[in-house]
């Protein structure tokens, strides 16, 4: 399952903006929030392209949101030092 920074924070059991500033310390997420491009197709994390209509300009606004996989979460514990349990599935 593909879970935002937030969600990613909230499984490895910080907040979300250590998370990101930890992010920014190893290098990869540049000073504006966005996912360096050579972490993009590790298969660790990723950016989901969004969109949304904004009535001030009467157009669509597009961004990215960085996402991590369930590996990058694992890769991302490890990174920094948290110690992640997996539920065993036979459970």
């Amino acid at each position: 399952m593909n879970r935002t920074l937030d969600q990613a924070a909230a499984v490895l059991g910080i907040g979300p903006r250590k998370l990101r500033t930890r992010m920014r310390e190893l290098g990869l997420l540049n000073h504006a929030g966005e996912l360096i491009s050579s972490e993009r197709g590790q298969g660790r994390l990723f950016v989901d392209t969004r969109s949304r209509w904004n009535p001030a300009i009467k157009s669509y606004t597009h961004y990215g949101v960085v996402m991590a996989t369930e590996a990058g979460i694992a890769w991302l514990a490890e990174q920094l030092g948290i110690t992640v349990t997996k539920k065993d599935a036979a459970a």
